[in-house]
């Protein structure tokens, strides 16, 4: 199986490094940036050639040719451009797999040549710490078999969950962003503390491994939010009186309307 990747900002290389980790063969991997800079970097970072469009506007058309799967890893305003770019250097069987918010199975079927398999994929950041967690959406054109070449190459770096493509942007909500608001969470914690008097690294560190700590315990192959949740949080305790006042401040919807709001900007960058 030879994998291309077109473009190694963050989630893409996060692939890729899982890819490798988990003993792929990189004389099997070919890759472009936009920048020759950015080329050079990955190169040696992944110890692939890697090159660029800012010096050979051939790049993307020359990394895809031959390849039996093709990761999309650009910002959405610049995919369609992208797969134009390559689309003629695809060979017929050779899956297109996105990894971008937005950007719809129509929009690129339409980009590509008739029947071409593509499969939208929505990856989180934790990819780059091997516990990603993966939406995944499929053509009307791609095989199972197809389907699980493409599996494989999350194995190293994440959990995949097929979905129905009118479900993706809700799992983009929930997990492709879900890493922000735990860290926005975490942030307000430690700030919370440090105004009611702990040192400021104090602070930052209770947060930090508080929440290391409960996302171990959910690790946990029966683990269940809401038990662990009553576990800690007895009747008239301090946990519950918190956690009354969370609910109170309207945290519950505070999270549906973060999740709406991440929905509608998705379809925005689809439109």
């Amino acid at each position: 199986m030879r994998i291309s990747f077109i473009g190694l900002g963050h989630l893409n290389s996060a692939i890729l490094s899982g890819l490798l980790a988990g003993g792929f063969d990189r004389t099997k991997v070919t890759a472009s940036t936009y920048s020759e800079a950015s080329a050079q970097q990955r190169g040696a970072e992944f110890g692939l050639e890697v090159t660029a469009n800012q010096s050979n506007p051939a790049a993307n058309a020359e990394a895809v040719a031959g390849a039996d799967i093709v990761v999309l890893g650009v910002k959405p305003p610049e995919m369609v451009a992208t797969v134009h770019s390559l689309a003629d250097a695809l060979g017929p069987d050779t899956t297109v797999v996105s990894v971008a918010a937005g950007t719809t199975l129509a929009t690129l079927t339409a980009a590509l040549p008739e029947g071409q398999p593509v499969i939208r994929t929505m990856p989180n950041v934790a990819l780059t710490v091997g516990k990603g967690v993966v939406g995944m959406a499929r053509g009307a054109t791609v095989t199972d078999a197809q389907v699980a070449k493409v599996d494989e190459i999350f194995a190293g770096s994440g959990t995949v969950f097929h979905v129905p493509e009118d479900q993706l942007n809700l799992v983009t909500a929930m997990a492709g962003s879900g890493p922000g608001y735990v860290f926005r969470f975490a942030n307000a914690l430690a700030h919370a503390g440090t105004e009611l008097g702990l040192e400021e690294s104090t602070a930052q560190q209770l947060a930090r491994l508080t929440i290391v700590g409960a996302g171990t315990m959910l690790e946990a192959p029966e683990a269940e939010a809401t038990a662990l949740e009553n576990s800690i949080a007895t009747a008239g305790g301090v946990t519950q009186a918190a956690l009354d006042s969370l609910e109170a401040a309207g945290f519950t919807q505070m999270m549906a309307d973060a999740l709406k709001a991440n929905i509608a900007r998705s379809e925005q960058l689809g439109a």
